[in-house]
């Protein structure tokens, strides 16, 4: 039987080695082909989202957080000049020198002697004491450089100063004798209706305009301190200075910018505007909260995302390369690896939401502890009836720790405590929660009224409840002060290694506690601890912390914190209200630490007990 024999086809058969026929090529074309739209319009997309998102991130944050922090710095200047100059106005010295009308040569030199130090110690570039007696002005340097008149329009700065009657004022001027322009901050001395001096501190603009100068932005932004007015004071260019900014903005840009002069906000406003040329520039304006001046940055868009040319050419490049890998890759999918690969993929997905449920139960678990541990501390309201004054600093190491305060009231006795607990986390969690417990027993059912009782049966039951014994595998326990109160004019306190600081109008009292711990195993469960009873003065301030914040390593050497300096932050910060105590002593610590990690639990208390006889704050 013959067959009729066929030739080969040139679409299905290239060579005897061939792997693919036609139709497999095109299918791999069709898809490279679809590879490649896809990478240029995500490229494009991508690119189109930076740029907008960085054009929003740039006007509502960078710029924002730039001027904001500029403004900050130069209020903590001003603000500073402040206190230093109404410190120099209530200086008794310089009083007691001025009334006796500068004749008195020991009185003067010390008067001198305290504004010269004012300017040389704390960087200032002046200070200054103008007689309304005498009308004499003593500068820094010790020397009288000037007799004021009311003929000297150079001298209108200080009769106006005299006419305002404000205790503090700040004025822009240019010194003749001193031959500069400065910023002064002028103090009355005296009564203000009839003061006998003025003194204060001045800050030289050429050095607040060399600060300007290290804020580079662009080769064409400005940065500008003006007046209500628009009068440029301060500029990162100098030859700015003395110009209005009308000559550099447009006139309505410029009228919404002075319109809110003056305004005590902590918000920066943010404008654009196109030039004459056409170009597009952002502004960004923050009032000062020391003055009625303003922060006024000015930058072309150009330059502020001038970036984003690398970017566009880095995705250009990017989406080339990722073009001829995803090819290529595809090549390999399509002809060995494709089910191995899924297969891989599909047992790592889900092995990968394994872990992330485990771990999504572990977080709610610890949320839920800290939680648990929230409602044991007391709250704002309880700590305000408790207190004239209060502040809390409660810093656990992890979301939840083995600190503690705990507040208790009994009839008429209010009972404070402190725990330090064993451990971090969630173990120190559950051994503050057992305090709490054991703490809540013993004030209701045994003793509210003495701390040391207090202390001695917290030992007893904690050694009962962990079974602690000798040689056991677990160690726990707790070091804990006390403090008890009931009229305000007396308070105890027992601690069990916790100390108790006291600000008085003398200084800074240190009440140790006992060197023994609660609740271990070499804890005598028969230990008597002792206590003290101390008059509550009307201005005596009561302080206590657990060991996380002593300990806490930082500085040049990597010391621990320890108790000097806290003893510092409580006699430097002590006379100020308890409320602004807590962010100065949490910005003590915080650049002490720089860029340490937290090592312990961290717990501060600080409270000033009511006069007797006042009752709860809030009913």
């Amino acid at each position: 039987m013959f067959f009729k024999q066929e030739r080969p086809s040139k679409t299905n058969t290239i060579s005897n080695g061939a792997k693919f026929d036609v139709g497999t090529l095109k299918v791999i074309a069709l898809a490279c082909l679809c590879i490649a739209l896809s990478v240029i319009l995500t490229g494009r997309l991508s690119y189109l989202i930076v740029e907008r998102e960085a054009i929003n991130k740039l006007k509502s944050q960078d710029l924002v957080y730039i001027v904001q922090s500029i403004a900050g710095k130069i209020d903590g200047r001003i603000a500073r000049a402040k206190e230093t100059s109404l410190i120099l106005s209530k200086d008794p010295t310089i009083m007691e020198w001025i009334q006796g009308k500068e004749k008195d040569n020991v009185l003067g030199r010390r008067a001198l002697h305290i504004i010269s130090g004012i300017a040389r110690d704390y960087d200032y570039s002046n200070s200054f004491i103008v007689s309304t007696l005498t009308n004499n002005y003593w500068a820094e340097t010790g020397r009288l450089i000037d007799t004021m008149t009311v003929e000297d329009p150079d001298d209108a700065w200080f009769f106006d100063v005299i006419a305002s009657k404000l205790p503090v004022s700040i004025s822009i001027d240019y010194n003749n004798e001193r031959q500069d322009t400065f910023v002064f901050v002028d103090a009355l001395v005296g009564d203000i209706e009839r003061p006998i001096a003025v003194t204060g501190v001045g800050l030289n603009l050429r050095d607040m305009a060399g600060e300007f100068a290290e804020y580079e932005f662009g080769e064409g932004s400005k940065l500008w301190l003006i007046d209500d007015s628009g009068d440029i004071h301060l500029a990162k260019d100098l030859v700015d200075r003395g110009k209005n900014i009308y000559s550099f903005i447009p006139a309505d840009i410029c009228e919404v910018i002075i319109q809110h002069a003056g305004e005590q906000t902590s918000t920066a406003g943010v404008l654009e505007y196109q030039d004459k040329n056409g170009e597009l520039h952002d502004l960004i304006y923050q009032s000062l909260n020391s003055t009625d001046w303003q922060l006024v940055l000015q930058i072309p868009r150009s330059e502020s995302i001038g970036f984003l040319d690398t970017i566009k050419i880095n995705t250009l490049v990017a989406s080339v390369l990722s073009f001829g890998l995803i090819v290529f890759i595809f090549y390999l999918i399509a002809t060995r690896i494709a089910d191995p690969f899924k297969r891989a993929v599909l047992l790592s997905r889900e092995l990968e939401k394994k872990v992330q449920e485990r771990t999504a139960k572990i977080m709610d678990s610890i949320d839920y502890a800290k939680r648990l541990q929230e409602a044991v501390i007391p709250g704002d309201e309880e700590m305000a009836r408790a207190f004239k004054e209060h502040f809390i600093i409660w810093r656990p190491r992890d979301l939840v720790g083995g600190d503690l305060y705990w507040l208790k009231k009994k009839g008429d006795d209010y009972v404070l405590a402190i725990v330090d607990c064993t451990g971090h986390g969630v173990p120190g969690a559950l051994m503050t929660m057992a305090v709490a417990s054991i703490l809540n027993d013993i004030v209701d059912g045994v003793c509210s009224d003495d701390p040391a009782v207090i202390l001695q049966e917290i030992n007893v039951r904690m050694k009962a409840a962990l079974h602690q014994k000798v040689n056991a595998v677990s160690d726990d326990g707790a070091d804990i002060g006390i403090c008890h109160w009931r009229s305000g004019q007396y308070i105890t306190f027992a601690g069990a290694r916790i100390v108790l600081y006291v600000k008085t109008a003398v200084g800074v009292r240190v009440v140790k506690g006992d060197r023994h711990s609660l609740g271990y195993q070499k804890s005598d469960p028969d230990l008597v601890f002792n206590k003290v009873t101390l008059p509550v003065g009307e201005e005596d301030k009561f302080y206590m912390t657990t060991d996380g914040f002593l300990d806490q390593n930082g500085g040049s050497k990597n010391h621990s914190f320890g108790k000097k300096r806290f003893m510092a932050l409580i006699d430097d910060y002590g006379h100020l209200p308890l409320a602004k105590q807590r962010q100065l002593f949490e910005d003590g610590l915080d650049d002490y630490k720089q860029t340490e990690e937290q090592r312990d639990d961290i717990t501060v208390i600080g409270f000033q007990l009511r006069p007797s006889g006042t009752g709860d704050a809030v009913k």
